[in-house]
């Protein structure tokens, strides 16, 4: 499954609003059980792989975390974008220490084929790393659909 194909505008979130990594994850993770996209027992899981495997790109600019858990607690392959109304503190990828960094921008995978998840996570770090317009925009986006619209044109 492509990229674009894992992306709907109703898993694509402006100016979510949280005080922590946690509460950021959870909003979203319940939106996604809403949806059916996940299983109860994603938002746990995502909480917990987030700690012991923080996800936060240390970019130049605009930061961006990209929290996934296990292909057995989703449904259907989505992908949830979502810009944060303030920065977020989420630990830093590959850092073995507590550093964290400002996060304004949150890609969450719900990926249901484990095979596929290492692909998906390489596809997005990707772009994420060449595409410095493209995360400044997803940040400034005023609405859902406009972020949506942000994507579809950037991987059309």
């Amino acid at each position: 499954m492509s990229l674009i194909d894992s992306i709907r505008e109703e898993t694509c979130f402006a100016g979510i609003q949280g005080k922590t990594d946690e509460e950021v994850l959870g909003i979203l993770s319940d939106r996604l059980y809403e949806q059916g996209i996940v299983k109860e027992d994603y938002k746990k899981n995502v909480i917990l792989r987030e700690k012991n495997y923080p996800t936060g790109l240390p970019l130049v600019h605009d930061k961006v975390a990209i929290p996934h858990t296990d292909a057995c607690y989703v449904e259907e392959t989505r992908i949830c974008v979502a810009s944060l109304k303030e920065p977020v503190e989420f630990g830093t990828m590959g850092s073995s220490s507590d550093e964290k960094i400002p996060v304004h921008l949150v890609v969450m995978l719900a990926i249901k084929e484990q095979h596929a998840q290492l692909d998906v996570l390489q596809e997005l770090i990707n772009l994420i790393v060449k595409n410095e317009k493209m995360i400044k925009e997803l940040i400034m986006a005023e609405d859902s659909r406009k972020l949506y619209n942000i994507l579809k044109t950037c991987l059309d």
